[in-house]
């Protein structure tokens, strides 16, 4: 797996054309144009859930005045560009205020991206990523942290700018970074299990860069926190967007200098050392692995082929 889950490749995020006034009527001229439409972050798919079949809706800019639903007072942002044409996503929870009102009038329904966004091609979930991350930040910035007035959208939905002509402070997307590192010893590894993890799932360790550390600094101190094992030679491999809500996940692989593990009970119901032989045989014994889609998995599978 080159290319990580929920990346943007080949995107021109066309920065020029969103500073423009008028970008969204700019892209609804283009007969290229698709958009995505969103409740709350989540994309809109086909058909429901029930159906395990999964398959975005995407329409062109024609089909926006017949729709059941006024898009022009919903949340607009403009993806990028990319080989096909532009891309804008709309999220309507502004203007619907009831989901299942909202699956009545378009039909389909709203997908938890966790659990449907797996089954789509890597492009179209990479979109669906970007555009959740995006609507989410939106959603928990209406008011401007400096003065409190209500924030509007600028730039096709990439700052928001505070409505107090005495203020005006700009607010740029909220991205938070996070270390998840792939902990080894000879020929083991150290995989752990969560509280928040889907059931009999284990994974590597991960948690958020705190001010004023390094990502190296932040591997070591949260594998000691949670699990009592010192670290060296954290080594960075790859990143991964993870628009639950909008982190950035910094993926390490580092040795550990000690063994034995004392667990912080908060945070971690167990942890344990898994020869790599014995890593593929886990869900026989009822134990998951993390998700094909995650750069967990990503760091598992490479450390098994000795690739890292």
């Amino acid at each position: 797996m080159d290319r990580l889950f929920y990346e943007s490749v080949d995107l021109d995020r066309d920065a020029v054309l969103r500073k423009s006034v008028n970008w969204r009527q700019s892209l609804l001229a283009e007969d290229s144009l698709r958009i995505l439409i969103c409740y709350d972050g989540d994309p809109l798919f086909a058909w429901p859930e029930d159906m395990d079949t999964h398959e975005l809706v995407v329409i062109g800019g024609l089909a926006v005045p017949h729709l059941d639903v006024d898009l022009e007072a919903a949340q607009w942002i403009y993806l990028g560009r990319d080989r096909n044409g532009p891309v804008m996503a709309v999220d309507i929870a502004s203007v619907i205020s009831d989901r299942e009102e909202a699956v009545r009038r378009l039909g389909g329904g709203f997908g938890d991206m966790r659990t449907r966004m797996a089954a789509l091609s890597s492009d179209e979930a990479a979109l669906a990523a970007q555009a959740r991350a995006l609507f989410n930040w939106h959603r928990g910035h209406q008011f401007c942290g400096a003065c409190g007035h209500a924030n509007r959208v600028a730039e096709a939905g990439y700052r928001l700018e505070c409505s107090n002509p005495d203020c005006g402070k700009s607010h740029f997307p909220r991205t938070d970074p996070a270390v998840i590192m792939l902990i080894h010893h000879e020929d083991h590894v150290l995989l752990a299990r969560s509280p928040q993890f889907l059931p009999n799932m284990v994974s590597v360790l991960a948690g958020f860069v705190e001010p004023g550390e390094t990502l190296e600094q932040a591997v070591a101190r949260e594998v000691y926190e949670e699990v009592g094992i010192r670290v060296k030679r954290p080594k960075y491999v790859a990143s991964q967007p993870w628009p639950f809500p909008g982190s950035l996940m910094l993926g390490f692989v580092a040795e550990a200098e000690t063994t034995d593990i004392t667990i912080d009970q908060d945070e971690i119901e167990f942890a344990m050392w898994v020869h790599r032989d014995e890593v593929p045989n886990l869900p026989e014994k009822g134990i998951n692995l993390p998700r094909p889609i995650s750069i967990a998995r990503y760091l598992l599978e490479n450390w098994q082929d000795r690739r890292i």
